[in-house]
């Protein structure tokens, strides 16, 4: 399991090393699964949008938090119980036959 970013996929115009380094992860993660799948080992990536901590929230400026809203499909910023539920998933026995996947959960940011 390896933990990507939604700027894998909508870039930006700052942190351009940022973006680059998380697209990387998602061949890495490709080669991962396609070199060792043959022996049962999967790998796959989430890739979140913002998601906001009750240890964050307080220090991201409201504009910005209202900023982020603005480019979310689903109406909130993400919260960790998000992340945490696709990577349970991921581990379960219903994602057996997954691998190799970079997986968005970002409430639709890069839709945007």
């Amino acid at each position: 399991m390896v933990t990507s970013s939604a700027a894998a996929f909508a870039g930006g115009s700052t942190r351009p090393a940022y973006s680059t380094s998380k697209a990387g992860l998602g061949a890495l993660v490709r080669h991962i699964a396609s070199r060792w799948g043959t022996q049962g080992i999967r790998c796959n990536a989430v890739a979140p949008g913002l998601v906001l901590s009750d240890e964050l929230r307080p220090k991201v400026p409201a504009e910005r938090q209202e900023a982020y809203l603005a480019s979310q499909l689903l109406g909130r910023l993400g919260e960790p119980r998000d992340i945490a539920a696709m990577v349970t998933f991921l581990f379960s026995k219903p994602a057996e036959w997954i691998t190799g996947q970079i997986i968005g959960v970002d409430g639709g940011m890069v839709l945007r």
